[in-house]
Order: structure tokens, then sequence, then C-alpha cells
């Protein structure tokens, strides 16, 4: 079975190069809000509170390994997968899989595609496919 994802960090689109093609989306769950600036003492001139930049970037990377780890529960039956997307998500993907889990499915590209629609997103794949099978 041939697998195609789309990906950003806000969702992930799969899809099933089948007949039919079939397709599902997997959110992310991480967040995207940076937290403020903490808070004044109440003294004049008093101390101010942060907020640990350390902390939230440390939250960002284990929710970044459990959006891939999920992502990879979902595609490690493949045969061969192609992954593409507009952001870094699909390099941290591919990265994953590589040091986590060798190198069952085929990774056959990790290339970058523009935000699309769903329909825009599956006639990509189908023409990566289509283009790979012929070479």
């Amino acid at each position: 079975m041939k697998l195609g994802i789309w990906m950003d960090f806000q969702e992930a689109l799969i899809v099933r190069m089948s007949s039919p093609i079939y397709t599902y989306t997997v959110p992310s769950l991480i967040e995207h809000e940076r937290i403020g600036g903490g808070s004044r003492s109440k003294t004049p001139w008093g101390p101010m509170d942060k907020v640990s930049e350390g902390k939230q970037l440390e939250r960002r990377k284990h929710q970044e390994r459990a959006y891939f780890q999920t992502l990879w529960e979902e595609v490690k039956h493949a045969e061969s997968l192609y992954v593409c997307g507009p952001a870094e998500a699909k390099t941290g993907f591919a990265n994953f899989w590589e040091e986590q889990h060798g190198k069952k499915p085929a990774l056959l590209a990790v290339e970058t595609a523009d935000k699309m629609t769903e329909p825009q997103k599956v006639a990509w794949m189908k023409a990566f496919f289509a283009q790979s099978t012929n070479n």
C-alpha cells in the first residue's frame, strides 16, 4: 500500500493510494499560542515574574514527538511513503521516522508543498506516485 502525507504543525492529511483513494485527517494537538510575559509585583519597581521560554520549548518538543509518533502508528504498515507540506513538520517527521524506525516503509521523498485544498493535496500525491512508478 502506498501512502502520502501532507502535513504541517496543525494537522496531517493521510492519503491511501488505493482504489478508491481514501483520505483522513490526523490533528496535531500542538499548542500554538505563545504564553504571555508574566506579571508585575504590586510594589513599585518590584520584580517581575517570568514565563520560562525553556519550558515552552520543551513542551513544544514533547508535543511534536507525540504528533510524529501518532502519525507513525498510522503509516507504519505501508509499503512506501511520500511526505510533503509547507513547514518544517515534514522534515521533523522524516528525522523521527529515520531515528526511531529504520527504513520501513520506504520513504520515497520529502518535498515542500504549499497550503492546498484537500482535492489539490490528493492530486499532488497522485501525480507524485504516477511519476515515481514511471521512473
